[in-house]
């Protein structure tokens, strides 16, 4: 059976208490799941308005940044994996020493004009520093207008029409520096995560 690599954007999901050289009851749960899905065959439905709305306008949030900060960049499309984790950052620029990750709101009311990073976006952001072996990261929410086939029925269209707005208000930027105490937790979480996940799989499938 082949290491179930810990994917960047869920390994927040396993990194309660990171200074315990344990898995945390909702760790498991996560895990569990995981496993359930690996046995079974089967995948979460993330159909949404909202997710579909981050993979269409992905390239107009990234316009958004470069529009806002100067620069020119386009999609990273390279994925890294070690044996543990597997990822793939937004944005990579490497003469900065830089991972980016954008995140594309769907509403003027799911913004977040005053941005702090969940957890889950934190351990997210410092998984991509491993993998790129980069010292800084930011997480970016971009705001663009909805298109208008994704709208929910009965949201206002004022909420999801916002081209007239500055640019500089639609771009809400966190940034984060690399952490190597951080860092060594949450590899040791992930040796500890697919030891657990390879333990609840070999029970099943011989």
């Amino acid at each position: 059976m082949n290491n179930i690599l810990l994917r960047a954007s869920s390994i927040g999901n396993i990194m309660a208490y990171p200074e315990k050289d344990t898995l945390a009851d909702g760790a498991k749960t996560y895990l569990e799941k995981l496993a359930s899905q690996y046995i079974l065959d089967w995948r979460e439905n993330l159909d949404t308005f909202e997710v579909q709305k981050g993979l269409d306008c992905e390239e107009l949030s990234i316009d958004l940044y470069n529009a806002v900060n100067g620069t020119f960049y386009s999609k990273n499309t390279d994925r890294v994996s070690t044996e543990l984790i597997t990822g793939e950052c937004d944005i990579l620029d490497t003469s900065a020493d830089l991972v980016i990750d954008i995140k594309t709101a769907y509403s003027k009311k799911t913004f977040p004009v005053f941005l702090t990073p969940s957890k889950l976006y934190e351990w997210q952001l410092r998984c991509y520093m491993h993998l790129y072996n980069v010292n800084q990261a930011e997480l970016a929410y971009c705001l663009v207008s909805t298109p208008e086939h994704l709208i929910k029925r009965g949201e206002p269209q004022d909420w999801h029409i916002v081209d007239h707005i500055d640019e500089y208000k639609r771009l809400a930027v966190a940034k984060l520096e690399r952490c190597e105490k951080k860092e060594a937790q949450m590899l040791n979480k992930a040796k500890l995560a697919q030891d657990y996940l390879n333990d609840l799989i070999s029970s099943k499938v011989k």
